[in-house]
Parts: structure tokens; C-alpha cells; sequence
């Protein structure tokens, strides 16, 4: 049983300005932003219960790259922060699809598999508001509300608690670890690595196999 299908939204920055936690704005962090996004843009396309994805940005190296692959874009240039982006994103879901199911996923999720991203949808599809805890157990990857529910984000810093105070179910699933590896820091690069990225970072990862990456000097 299919069940229910989803409105994906993902929030992501200019690659510019992105993923500051890996390092000085260079160009290496910025190519890992990109690769991010895009192997995590092209998992949640590939999910059998996403219907309709829509990429909510303020920059235009983000928006062109989800036009190209017949995503929806909604431009957001506000500089009012991530949750603020999201809401924009359920806005124009509801508006257009009225009633629709809304799942936020992350652009860091460089290991993101479309399987695991509908097994967190299925098991989502039980409870009003469910999220998913990044792999460090204090942030959120995915947070989901079914239809007729607010999604009522609370991303950044803390999210974990903050979605669970707001009464959002945790969805611990040992059969999704894909869902939960975002990428912050060079140690979660390693680890994500470790794990297995998607084709866009796994092809900056090659260019230098064995060697370390630093966001400051590149390879190493």
C-alpha cells in the first residue's frame, strides 16, 4: 500500500553562503553545498510518495540547478531565517494543492536514499506531526505534518527538543539511517563518506581518494 503522497519542501541558501561550519567562504565549501543539495534534491525526486517537491531559496545558483530537474521554485531573498523560508514553502503548497500533506528535508543530506525517505513518509503518515533527529540527536532533517495539521517548524540550533516540546512524534527508525546523516562540520563529512554519498559529493570525494578534505586549504 502506497498510502498517502507528500509535498516535499527543501529550504536551502545560496551555496555562497551555505554550510558556513565547514569553513571560510571558498570555493571547496561551496561546491560541497551544492553537491549537498543536489544529491539530496535528487533522492527526495526519486521517492515514491513525494508527488510534488518544491525548493524554496533566495539564491540563484540554487534555484536554476531545482528548475533544471522541474522542481518548484519559491524564491524567498528575506534574510528572516529558515523557518521563516519553510513557511513560505507549506504557504505555497496549501495554496496550490490545498490540504497537502507537507515533509520539510534538509539540503544536507548528501547520503539521503529515496527508499529511506519513504519509509520515514510511511511511517509519518500515523501521526499529525512526526520529525526525524539528525544524526547527533540535538538537530532535525525532516519534519512532516499531515494534511489538515500546521508543520509549525522550529529549526536551527536545538530543533530536536523544540519539535518535541511543540508535540511533533519522533520517528526513530533504525531501517532509515540515511534520513539522519547531515553534513555540518568536516567530521560529518568524514562519517558521510564513510557511509556512502550520493553521485554529486561522491564526485568531489574522488578527485582525491584517501586524502582528507579541509574546507580552508581543499585536499590535503
Amino acid at each position: 500500500m502506497r498510502g498517502q503522497t507528500w509535498t516535499a519542501i527543501v529550504p536551502v541558501k545560496s551555496f555562497s553562503v551555505g554550510k558556513s561550519r565547514l569553513g571560510p567562504a571558498t570555493v571547496h565549501r561551496e561546491r560541497l553545498a551544492r553537491a549537498f543539495f543536489l544529491d539530496t534534491l535528487d533522492a527526495v525526486l526519486s521517492a515514491v510518495l513525494v508527488s510534488h517537491v518544491i525548493v524554496v531559496t533566495g539564491g540563484e545558483d540554487a534555484a536554476a540547478d531545482a528548475a533544471s530537474r522541474n522542481a518548484e521554485v519559491v524564491h524567498d531573498s528575506s534574510s528572516r531565517g529558515l523557518n521563516r523560508a519553510i513557511v513560505r514553502g507549506v504557504t505555497s503548497a496549501r495554496r496550490t494543492l490545498a490540504g497537502s500533506a507537507v515533509a520539510v528535508v534538509t539540503a544536507d543530506l548528501p547520503c539521503l536514499r529515496a527508499a529511506d525517505l519513504d519509509t520515514v513518509l510511511r511511517a509519518a503518515q500515523r501521526h499529525p506531526r512526526a520529525f526525524v533527529a539528525d544524526h547527533t540527536g540535538r538537530g532535525t532533517t525532516v519534519l512532516t505534518a499531515r494534511r489538515g495539521h500546521r508543520l509549525r517548524p522550529a529549526f536551527e540550533g536545538p530543533s530536536r527538543q523544540r519539535h518535541l516540546d511543540s508535540g511533533a512524534m519522533e520517528l526513530r527508525l533504525q531501517r532509515a539511517p540515511s534520513a539522519q546523516l547531515d553534513v555540518d562540520t568536516i567530521e560529518d563529512l568524514g562519517a558521510a563518506a564513510a557511509f556512502g554519498v550520493g553521485a554529486h559529493t561522491a564526485q568531489l570525494l574522488a578527485v582525491h581518494p584517501g586524502r582528507r578534505y579541509d574546507a580552508v586549504t581543499g585536499w590535503s
